[in-house]
């Protein structure tokens, strides 16, 4: 593999532009361009990383360009666990402590394919989601396809989304409990944007969103202020789409049941600059080693949730992660 000094490596594309429009960005500490890689919960020894450099266009890479160590941990989930958290959750749903919480897991894909291969594939795969390989000696290796956006500012307008529900079966209705999982993470941006000052909040109705063979609920939600970006980031982040409602609750509930750590899975990553900035949910990610790749999904639990179901739901989304995946 090559050797290379440089003190990150990353490349993206962003949803809606063609497979060949990459970009990278070079280290430089006076570049106009900050890229934020931020974990799911920073107690996890996953820090929050904020790179500044100059953006500019790229091919992508070649297989070979980022150095891999192997993988310190091959065991995945296990059946009976998760659906015993699954359980508690529905126990503590149904006591009034919580109205939904989201729920991990992650498997271990030993493959001899390289980042920079799926990086490709990804690239061509997605069209609509922002894809990304990610290389820093504090997070590891990281490779994603997300579809949610999580804020974008352009001056003082703000853009986000609510997003949530699956389903597998692209003909079938949705279900009343995937309506009320979707409206609970409306709920809570509005809400949350307006108590802290958001002005002209607006949401439009939810519309179906397809990504590979699943789909899901999404919401677009605008708002305006003349608040940094950060302030919002730290409002909306993590939202019931990934965590749950009530927010701290739900934090602590998955802190004792989840047996894995999500590292950079469902934190966000995304680039601000002077005018302009964009942010993600790290969803649909992997972390990458020599010897193949750790996938995650997780899927959110209220009442009426069925622990069977949410297994399989969280199979499904693995699944599709691993899908159509070539060299």
């Amino acid at each position: 593999m090559k050797n290379n000094a440089r003190p990150f490596q990353l490349w993206w594309k962003m949803p809606g532009s063609g497979i060949d429009e990459i970009w990278t960005l070079d280290a430089d500490d006076v570049g106009a361009t900050v890229f934020h890689f931020s974990p799911f919960d920073r107690s996890q020894n996953a820090p929050s990383l904020q790179l500044r450099g100059t953006k500019r266009p790229a091919a992508a890479p070649e297989s070979g360009t980022i150095k891999l160590h192997s993988s310190p941990e091959k065991s995945g989930a296990n059946r009976h666990v998760h659906m015993q958290a699954v359980d508690a959750a529905l126990k503590s749903i149904e006591r009034g402590d919580l109205d939904k919480v989201v729920l991990s897991r992650s498997e271990f894909w030993e493959t001899d394919i390289d980042p920079e291969s799926l990086f490709r594939s990804k690239c061509q795969i997605y069209p609509d989601s922002l894809v990304y390989l990610f290389a820093h000696s504090a997070s590891g290796v990281w490779l994603g396809a997300s579809p949610e956006l999580l804020l974008r500012r352009s001056s003082n307008r703000f853009e986000t989304v609510s997003l949530a529900g699956t389903k597998s079966d692209l003909s079938a209705q949705w279900t009343e409990k995937e309506y009320r999982e979707q409206e609970m993470v409306t709920d809570f941006i509005t809400e949350r944007l307006k108590s802290a000052g958001a002005r002209n909040v607006f949401h439009q109705v939810p519309k179906d969103r397809a990504y590979g063979g699943i789909k899901h609920l999404e919401s677009q939600i605008e708002f305006s202020s003349n608040d940094h970006e950060m302030t919002w980031l730290n409002e909306l982040h993590p939202t019931p789409a990934v965590g749950g409602e009530p927010r701290e609750e739900a934090l602590r509930f998955i802190a004792k049941y989840e047996r894995q750590p999500r590292g950079y899975y469902t934190g966000f990553l995304g680039w601000s600059e002077k005018e302009e900035a964009s942010y993600f949910v790290n969803l649909r990610c992997m972390q990458c080693f020599a010897d193949g790749f750790r996938l995650f999904a997780g899927g959110g639990i209220v009442s009426g949730s069925d622990a069977n179901e949410e297994w399989e739901e969280t199979r499904v989304k693995i699944d599709t992660i691993r899908s159509k995946l070539n060299r």
